[in-house]
């Protein structure tokens, strides 16, 4: 794919390794991590404490109480301008050149419960196992993890605490990448937009219905930080997507989760650009609430999308989900919407024990994401980093606590084997 100084440039760092030093740096594919350098928490006047801690594939630890799961990323024109909106400028997003480490992530965690702020039954447990039997549960089981613990202030208001978290999550993150500045990267990805017609000009065109959410505090997606709740279907950049636009501030079900990594490396948007001019044409994206609360609520925003899809002039859709439950319902009156005016759709939802939660006739093609109600088998950790909440040692853990395990986004490398 050529570029030009508009496209999208992602230039990737590999780091096999991090190790805790004086001073924060790369060398090769060591990441050197100086907690003090950091300043992690430094003037959030909602955080009590924030600490650091950094764990590694193959280490006997959970992780626990995981709220979001972060690349490291910069913008290398202007580091400030890195994830507009949260910690940078709101601005044009999914142009320029980006770096980005691999093999290493941001983990932010708190404890919601014992900070006072929900209930024991409100937050199902969000874990991420670094060995064990759960180590391949989570794709963040095999990074490196820095993980930010973090304590709320007594009595700050929670949409405080949490847009605290966030900036201080997403600054790390920034900060850690900024570590390549003036590198020599190990590739270079470009993202075109709209991408050269090439090949087979006439492949169908395929567009994304990109699910999200946003109910509250705790429960919020954000859009160059501004959060979704109430908008109407919308057309964005794809790449706007890979470089950050679109951040997490949901911290429920964690199997099916959309953390800000899945946002980022979206595989599927990845691959309907590699695909674009042979096997399709990357038509779009449209960027739609689900776990809309009323009958009306959802049939409209269906409808939209499918409206949307239709201009874009997509033969075909691939509509994600966001979580689980509730929100298989946007799916499936989204993918009934499309299929009614002739565009053949592809939904992507994860099964529970009782099958799936919701379904409409037209719904011919699912791709399964996986059992959110499989049980991993126990297994004890040596230690237990990210709060002191439930860890599960020594027992059974759900599917639905493994961290983007059964992600509906495309994430997910699950295969079917005859029995």
């Amino acid at each position: 794919m050529s570029s030009t100084v508009a496209d999208l440039q992602i230039a990737a760092f590999g780091i096999e390794r991090i190790v805790e030093g004086t001073q924060t740096g790369r060398d090769g594919t060591t990441l050197m991590v100086s907690v003090p350098q950091l300043a992690v928490g430094a003037g959030e006047p909602a955080l009590a404490e924030a600490t650091v801690e950094v764990v590694r594939p193959g280490e006997s630890v959970r992780v626990v109480n995981v709220l979001d799961v972060v690349l490291p990323s910069v913008k290398t024109d202007d580091p400030e301008d890195t994830f507009p909106g949260v910690v940078g400028r709101v601005g044009p997003v999914g142009v320029g050149p980006t770096n980005r480490l691999t093999g290493v992530a941001v983990l932010s965690a708190c404890d919601w419960f014992a900070a006072g702020y929900v209930g024991p039954e409100e937050f199902p447990d969000s874990i991420i196992d670094m060995a064990g039997t759960g180590a391949s549960r989570s794709p963040f089981g095999a990074t490196s993890n820095v993980v930010l613990r973090f304590v709320p202030t007594a009595g700050a208001p929670v949409a405080e605490v949490d847009a605290a978290i966030r900036r201080v999550s997403l600054r790390v993150a920034r900060d850690l990448a900024a570590t390549t500045i003036g590198q020599t990267p190990d590739s270079v990805a470009s993202y075109s937009w709209p991408p050269a017609v090439a090949g087979d000009g006439d492949a169908p065109a395929v567009c994304v219905i990109l699910q999200v959410a946003s109910e509250g505090p705790l429960l919020d997606t954000y859009l160059q930080g501004r959060r979704l709740g109430g908008a109407a279907p919308q057309v964005l950049d794809p790449r706007s997507i890979l470089d950050g636009a679109l951040t997490n501030g949901a911290y429920d079900w964690a199997a099916v989760r959309n953390v800000t990594a899945a946002y980022q490396g979206s595989a599927l948007l990845n691959e309907l650009f590699a695909r674009h001019g042979e096997r399709l044409r990357f038509a779009g994206l449209i960027l739609a609430l689900g776990y809309l609360d009323t009958p009306a609520q959802k049939l409209r925003s269906a409808e939209a999308s499918a409206r949307l899809a239709k201009e874009l002039g997509a033969d075909g859709v691939v509509c994600t989900t966001f979580s689980s439950g509730n929100s298989h319902t946007d799916t499936m009156l989204t993918i009934r919407a499309c299929e009614a005016l002739g565009i053949a759709t592809t939904g992507l939802v994860c099964e529970t024990n009782g099958g799936l939660t919701d379904h409409v006739r037209e719904a011919d093609c699912l791709v399964s994401t996986g059992n959110e109600d499989e049980q991993v088998p126990a297994w004890t950790p040596d230690r237990v980093s990210g709060s002191a909440g439930s860890a599960r040692s020594g027992e059974p853990v759900p599917m639905w606590a493994y961290v983007g395990g059964c992600s509906q986004m495309g994430e997910s490398n699950w295969t079917a084997v005859p029995a």
